[in-house]
């Protein structure tokens, strides 16, 4: 949905919004009832050949993969910082290529072109899998028509579709994904930052939190890029300065704390118009993360109230960097507590980044040691808790990965 359907469904609905906090949810859900019937039906010519490509529930794994930017996005590479090249190369990497297939879409795509792509994709390879990021519609920003292959696929095909989102926190976003799950019983949500089992359909297990995954190729060239970094920041914060980062590293100062933000950089950043220009490459940035000792990550999420697990940490661990955060609940589930370092507000980063580097021998110890679980975690966080899930929802299993034991407290 763009921002503009958004727009005047908030302002049609917002003097009942105080009594019904939910009526533009509702208004928008039967907006897309209305319409929903018409366009499934223009979609009738792949019904049989999707039943066809089912008749055989044993049929050999195949999975596509629908990209959120890419394969013509300038970030579709090794080390690129693109989620769904991680995804789709990791799974070659598991499966091997012949098993699976890359849906690519383009922006210059006419609008709603990759419903009958997609279909005639899953049909000629015979998919057991789909992956797709569900929050909008593939290389098109803000437009979101998911629920109308979804409708399709539920009812015809037999298959698996793994969801992933990243921004549950967002309203519009959880609204979607609770849409599509009603449609598809066999949609199984993976999101990143935050546990939603029960929070799209009552009951109904879903996959996350979890670490994003890294191919093997890409994971190589981090190592690469970060072994041997000479350590020359005792404290950074590296990343994107929306305005309470800016306004909490100004408080960590005014304590008197010393912070290099952004020293990846050439040139001085102040805003997040600034953080987000002409920035260098991911391995610049993780080369950042391992010239520095420790480094803050803020764990707010930002599209809603709450703190959640951010994959910075599992970066900062790959570079041998300690993260000081002030999150405990999600980063519990992939970190020891000697594996990174907690706060509760700003005001205690100076004691516990002090008692971090009081000793050098035991925090360069603590990082080889977190580097070691960090890996790990690339390579078999996701598709592990994606398996459990599957298992759990008696849905077809896909990669036969187990992930790692989580940490317990000690």
């Amino acid at each position: 949905m763009a921002d503009s359907e958004r727009s005047v469904i908030g302002k049609l609905t917002a003097p009942m919004h105080k009594v019904f906090p939910n009526l533009h949810f509702q208004v928008w859900n039967r907006k897309r009832d209305r319409t929903l019937a018409a366009q499934v039906a223009s979609l009738s010519k792949f019904n049989h050949p999707l039943k066809q490509s089912s008749e055989n529930p044993q049929r050999e794994l195949h999975v596509v993969v629908v990209p959120h930017y890419g394969p013509d996005a300038p970030t579709w590479h090794v080390a690129g910082q693109n989620h769904f090249f991680e995804i789709y190369q990791s799974l070659v990497e598991i499966l091997g290529q012949d098993r699976v297939t890359l849906f690519g879409t383009h922006e210059s795509d006419p609008d709603f072109a990759y419903h009958r792509g997609l279909l005639q994709k899953i049909i000629d390879t015979k998919a057991t899998h789909v992956v797709g990021q569900i929050e909008s519609d593939p290389n098109k920003g803000e437009q979101w028509s998911w629920d109308i292959p979804m409708s399709v696929l539920a009812q015809q095909w037999d298959g698996v579709f793994i969801g992933v989102m990243w921004d549950w926190a967002y309203p519009w976003l959880r609204t979607r994904a609770q849409r599509l799950a009603r449609i598809n019983p066999k949609l199984l949500v993976a999101e990143l930052c935050q546990p939603i089992s029960g929070l799209t359909v009552k009951g109904r297990i879903e996959a996350g939190p979890m670490t994003m995954p890294l191919s093997r190729t890409t994971t190589e060239a981090i190592l690469e890029r970060v072994t041997g970094a000479e350590k020359k920041y005792d404290l950074t914060f590296i990343g994107a300065l929306y305005d309470y980062r800016v306004d909490l590293i100004d408080k960590l100062r005014e304590h008197g704390v010393i912070v290099a933000v952004n020293p990846h950089r050439p040139d001085i950043t102040t805003d997040y118009l600034e953080s987000r220009t002409n920035q260098p490459t991911y391995l610049d940035y993780m080369y950042g993360l391992a010239q520095s000792r420790l480094t803050i990550n803020f764990s707010a999420a930002a599209g809603g109230p709450g703190r959640q697990y951010k994959i910075r940490l599992q970066e900062a661990a790959l570079a041998q960097c300690l993260c000081l955060t002030d999150d405990t609940d999600g980063t519990r589930h992939f970190f020891a507590p000697d594996e990174y370092a907690y706060f509760t507000d700003v005001s205690d980063i100076e004691s516990v980044a002090e008692k971090a580097l009081e000793d050098p021998a035991l925090l360069q110890s603590r990082a080889r040691s977190t580097q070691v679980r960090a890996i790990e975690l690339a390579h078999t966080d996701f598709w592990g808790r994606i398996e459990n899930a599957l298992r759990a929802r008696g849905l077809r299993e896909l990669t036969g990965i187990t992930p790692p034991a989580e940490p317990t407290a000690h």
